[in-house]
């Protein structure tokens, strides 16, 4: 079986991932920009913005929820590893097996969810307070960037199943990076 985290569809949703990532580099940035640019106003004219924390708040939603799959898609999570590596090797790929399918299934359960709050939202036509916009582009937008949670798990699984079913094969490291740019 080929390696499912190399193959055109890994590396598909390792592009897509990383292309969603960078969107939400571009509203770390806005963050920044907007917060010096409310301290120097407050400074200097004694009177900050008035959107600054709600503009903050949707950028946060952003970062968190396109950049989750690339931090998937790379294995980039934090693992605390300090009871799985007393277990034998084989041991530890079948618990990445049952641990990844279970993360898949709250994931997609999470993911659901976050579909049906988006288009409750949207039917409501909740606004943000001050600037008056609209909050269901910002809910579809972190429900869809949040599928590529899902895909990259189920690669995740795909490729578990590879490695509990191939003897030859070893856990993957919790810093593998197949994917890097």
């Amino acid at each position: 079986m080929k390696d499912v985290l190399t193959s055109s569809v890994g590396r598909l949703n390792g592009v897509v991932a990383l292309w969603l990532a960078r969107i939400a580099t571009v509203a770390l940035a806005l963050i920044a920009v907007v917060t010096l640019c409310d301290v120097v106003a407050r400074k200097v004219f004694h009177s900050g913005f008035t959107f600054t924390v709600e503009l903050t708040e949707m950028a946060m939603a952003l970062i968190v929820f396109l950049g989750v799959g690339l931090v998937t898609h790379q294995r980039g999570h934090i693992v605390v590893d300090v009871l799985t590596l007393r277990l034998s090797e084989r041991a530890r790929v079948w618990l990445g097996l049952v641990t990844n399918i279970l993360s898949l299934g709250f994931v997609l359960l999470m993911v659901w969810r976050l579909w049906l709050q988006a288009g409750f939202i949207a039917s409501k036509g909740d606004t943000t307070p001050i600037l008056n916009f609209p909050l269901w582009p910002i809910a579809y937008l972190i429900a869809a960037g949040s599928i590529f949670l899902v895909t990259g798990l189920a690669l995740h699984v795909l490729d578990s199943v590879d490695r509990a079913t191939n003897r030859e094969k070893s856990a993957p490291e919790a810093a593998e990076r197949p994917f890097q740019d």
